[in-house]
């Protein structure tokens, strides 16, 4: 099985976020692993644009909207359908959503972005490198994130 297809089967069930206890894991996973629900091993996978081929993984993102083009390409790549939501959507059993920052400098380069998840009643974070956290207030920690710019909140379905 290829990788591609190995991470499409794994995206597609309610994930195991337990598994990010294990070291391998845990150091080679990241916010946009945990935003998929996919636990692989592999860190190069986990940068918006590289499941589906189309941004080389030392080429820097160029916009806000690029990244977002990217995000849903992977997720057409893995199956998975994706659409702008809302906090207060209603999900159903395989639904769950993401919320978005991009960290952009004052230079307007893009620096980074960032993945929340929210699935049964939680929303979580998680860094490379670091344990799974559980997001307190979406609301009140989201204005935490300065500079980075909330880009929204969209909802996949398996």
């Amino acid at each position: 099985m290829n990788i591609t297809a190995a991470l499409t089967k794994q995206v597609h069930t309610k994930p195991l976020f337990q598994t990010y206890e294990e070291t391998d894991v845990r150091e080679n996973t990241n916010c946009y692993s945990h935003a998929l629900g996919a636990t692989l091993p592999i860190l190069q996978l986990y940068r918006v644009g590289a499941i589906c081929g189309k941004k080389p993984i030392n080429q820097k993102y160029f916009s806000m909207e690029e990244i977002k083009e990217l995000m849903f390409l992977d997720c057409d790549t893995l199956n998975l359908k994706i659409q702008e939501s809302s906090i207060e959507e209603k999900l159903k059993d395989n639904e769950y959503k993401i919320a978005l920052f991009i960290k952009v400098w004052g230079s307007g380069i893009i620096g980074d972005y960032h993945f929340w998840r929210y699935e049964n009643g939680i929303w979580t974070e998680k860094w490379r490198g670091r344990h799974m956290n559980t997001i307190e207030n979406f609301e009140r920690d989201k204005l935490t994130y300065f500079p980075w710019n909330f880009q929204g909140i969209f909802k996949i379905q398996r």
